[in-house]
């Protein structure tokens, strides 16, 4: 393969920038740019003059050695100044002494190639890049780490025992299954089906994690929905002013409770009116309604909320600093000017949103292929078990076979290079 070059930090004026070159001659380009033969000991810094043309800056430079790299190849990196024009002349210079751009995850393709990770730890490498809680850099962690790795493989070894189990059948068919070891085997495919139907069912929590809460804050005009997102998200994002009508647009925002992203739109009050522009903002406000996982209904002295919703909903009566209800046990009775019970509603609503299970930092799906390719292994057996005693082996060698690949496509064993593509094409450039 080609040796390859890309910056492997974000884009744009910094202190430092990483420039990462992969390949066979990443050594022989690294010596051109800081012109000097040095054999390099792998794994220990240099600091070193690099020279582009005219330009000359003083960078740290390492050196990799397959396969103990990142991509499994001979790799190098540049820690320069990371000034915009100076990291383009470098990688220019890289070109120019031989190496070709990376395109978007070449990097970790390769080393998905090379057996450094497979394809759902390179995922994690990204879910990590983009996590935004604590729960959600755990989860990435476990997938870095290859804990979702460990498991399916051991799926699969439970697959491949009972494959050649039925192969050999296949091939001397005299030696049918007696009624025990018929039943010794139907037991091992259930056990194996239930435990991939619970992953899936506990898919459900890993999705909260991942993609956070979202929380539609709905009511009258004027009964404090906006300050009600400025105070529990600690930010001004909404406008707030004494006017009915202020939010006429969706406003979001979002904070972090107890590991879990929490992402609150702020709604248009609903209400009858004849002014077009109120109209939109109050469909809108309805489609969110609708679309939301939890509804804070709110009401005031002046507006209670008589909104029907079929979503899991809080009514919060606010400004409670001015006017508490006589029903109150029907309230959440808050206030946003005071911060008034704010903790207690952001605990009810984390409490509504993971139901009565409890959220920890072991394994739990969070990506949507990896669900899609358990829910098909999962077919397979239910298929295998349904025609056991009713058809060959040759059909249930084959059904077997199918949850076996659809398990490999988790990790990538299966190397259909469709799926493989498309998941390093998400990377960024220097990844």
């Amino acid at each position: 393969m080609e040796t390859i070059v890309a910056l492997a930090t974000p884009a744009g004026n910094s202190g430092v920038a990483v420039i990462r070159i992969s390949g066979e001659k990443s050594k022989e380009i690294l010596q051109k740019i800081i012109r000097e033969k040095l054999d390099f000991k792998p794994r220990y810094m240099y600091l070193k003059d690099i020279y582009c043309n005219n330009i000359v800056d003083t960078a740290l430079v390492v050196y990799f050695s397959a396969p103990n790299s990142y991509t499994g190849e001979d790799v190098c990196e540049i820690q320069s100044h990371g000034g915009y024009y100076l990291v383009q002349k470098i990688i220019e210079e890289c070109i120019k002494f031989g190496a070709q751009l990376a395109t978007p995850g070449e990097f970790s393709k390769r080393a998905f190639i090379n057996g450094k990770m497979s394809i759902d730890q390179a995922e994690g490498i990204m879910d990590i890049i983009n996590a935004e809680s604590e729960m959600q850099a755990e989860q990435a962690s476990n997938l870095l780490k290859g804990s979702l790795k460990d498991k399916i493989v051991g799926y699969q070894d439970i697959l491949t025992e009972i494959l050649a189990d039925i192969e050999a059948k296949i091939d001397y068919p005299e030696y049918d299954y007696t009624v025990e070891e018929s039943d010794a085997l139907m037991t091992k495919l259930s056990g194996l089906k239930d435990e991939l139907q619970h992953m899936i069912s506990e898919s459900k929590n890993g999705l909260k994690i991942k993609n956070g809460i979202s929380v539609a804050i709905v009511g009258a005009p004027n009964v404090g929905k906006s300050s009600i997102l400025n105070a529990l998200t600690n930010s001004s994002k909404a406008i707030v002013t004494n006017i009915a009508g202020t939010t006429r647009d969706i406003v979001e925002a979002e904070y972090e409770y107890k590991g879990l992203i929490f992402k609150l739109f702020d709604t248009a009050g609903i209400h009858e009116s004849d002014d077009v522009v109120e109209q939109i903002g109050i469909k809108r406000a309805k489609d969110t309604l609708s679309s939301a996982d939890i509804v804070l209904l709110v009401s005031d002295q002046d507006n209670i909320n008589e909104i029907k919703t079929n979503k899991p909903y809080i009514r919060i009566f606010n400004k409670s600093d001015k006017f508490v209800p006589k029903d109150k046990e029907k309230y959440l009775c808050v206030s946003a000017l005071t911060g008034e019970n704010l903790g207690q509603l952001k605990e009810k609503i984390f409490e509504m949103s993971i139901g009565n299970k409890t959220l920890d930092n072991g394994l739990n799906l969070t990506n949507v292929r990896h669900i899609e390719c358990i829910k098909k292994a999962i077919s397979n057996l239910e298929n295998c078990l349904k025609l056991f005693n009713n058809t060959t082996f040759d059909i249930l060698s084959e059904e077997l076979k199918q949850s076996w690949r659809n398990l490999g496509e988790i990790t990538g064993t299966t190397n259909n290079e469709r799926i493989i593509d498309k998941i390093f094409s998400k990377f960024c450039l220097g990844k």
